[in-house]
């Protein structure tokens, strides 16, 4: 075959074009630090790329997520020590008062922690309507200021006392009716009745005697106060969990306690401790006043109750967010192993084709120099 001089010249072009070509792709790998520029250059390394990407976003998502939620759950825990706090000086006084420590013996001397016990009675008040940044922490999803939650102007906090008797509301609904309920309607699951069957269950209990219960509710009632304390604040915390990120304030509120016969029934905190005021402000007997010890001790252990829970919760926080971590490791490690160029590799490798870049220049300058006028001359 001959070999001309255009041959040579379209060969050396084609070959001086490729060797730049590899140049320009290393040189593209040094600037940016990537395997490839575009989806033809490796579309399995970029699909590697692209999911690990995907995967360390949703984890940074929730990441923020469980930070949030360790945050609402550190408000609630602050929040039930400081109703186990309140309900520690009540008891203390209380104990105080029905053994008669300070030795007077005089019913006017009773009276003087009566200002007291309300007072811790309004600052439990105070603390279920704590709130953390626009919502109630234990108001489910009540508003701080919200009148749309209610019209009444002093229904728009979460928890509520008025009226004469003094009643407490949650979100405008009335909780005292459910003072010394039976603990199984408040545990039952009432999912997919209807009011009137619940009446129908009702009108059906007796006490220990046999006789036929009265209740203060009716079905329709029940069946609400269900309703709202499954009104818990959730956070999507990782895929497919859902985690309450505080306690819902009836949970709190209520708690299981003997009454004076034996039987077991549901109180009210708020309303064990309005009782209590109303005893010592009329000097009631040491005895009548001992009687609300036991109240006051079994609300402290269902609040400490509560308080484990939290703290489980928290732990259960703590473990996810050490395993996103761990996860955001492993996929930024799996996106760098799919992307990210070896420097000293690149650096090598450019070295080479600059080298061969050069020599195929030289070479080529020699090829193509003579022509065939200068043999003819």
């Amino acid at each position: 075959m001959r070999i001309t001089n255009a041959m040579l010249v379209s060969n050396l072009t084609r070959n001086l074009n490729g060797n730049m070509t590899r140049m320009d792709k290393l040189q593209n790998q040094l600037a940016t630090g990537r395997k490839f520029a575009h989806i033809s250059d490796d579309p399995i390394a970029l699909i590697y790329s692209q999911a690990a990407r995907n995967k360390i976003a949703r984890l940074a998502n929730y990441q923020r997520s469980v930070q949030t939620a360790q945050d609402w759950l550190t408000q609630a825990e602050d929040g039930i020590m400081e109703m186990q706090r309140t309900l520690v000086y009540a008891y203390e006084e209380t104990v105080s008062a029905a053994n008669d420590t300070k030795g007077s013996g005089v019913d006017a001397d009773k009276r003087t922690i009566a200002p007291l016990i309300q007072q811790l009675g309004n600052n439990l008040i105070d603390t279920l309507n704590m709130t953390f940044g626009d919502k109630y922490v234990f108001g489910g999803y009540n508003t701080p200021g919200d009148p749309t939650t209610n019209t009444d102007e002093q229904r728009v906090r979460a928890f509520v006392v008025e009226g004469e008797p003094p009643r407490m509301y949650f979100n405008g609904f009335d909780l005292s009716q459910f003072d010394r309920m039976p603990p199984d309607l408040y545990t039952a699951n009432l999912t997919g009745l209807t009011a009137a069957d619940v009446d129908a269950m009702m009108a059906a209990m007796v006490d220990s005697g046999g006789n036929p219960m009265v209740f203060s509710f009716d079905g329709a009632a029940l069946l609400e106060l269900h309703s709202l304390r499954s009104d818990i604040p959730t956070f999507d915390v990782g895929p497919g969990i859902e985690m309450p990120v505080t306690m819902n304030g009836i949970d709190l509120v209520m708690f299981m306690t003997p009454d004076e016969n034996g039987n077991m029934v549901m109180r009210n905190t708020w309303s064990v401790m309005q009782e209590l005021y109303e005893l010592v402000e009329a000097g009631a007997s040491a005895e009548a006043i001992g009687d609300m010890i036991k109240p006051l001790q079994d609300a402290q252990n269902h609040l400490l109750t509560q308080t484990a829970d939290i703290g489980g919760r928290v732990r259960r926080l703590e473990l996810l967010e050490a395993r996103f971590e761990q996860d955001a490791i492993n996929y930024e490690r799996m996106r760098s192993d799919a992307e990210d160029v070896d420097m000293a590799e690149v650096i090598m490798h450019l070295k080479m084709a600059e080298a061969i870049y050069q020599a195929a220049l030289s070479a080529g300058a020699r090829i193509i120099q003579p022509t065939l006028m200068d043999f003819l001359r």
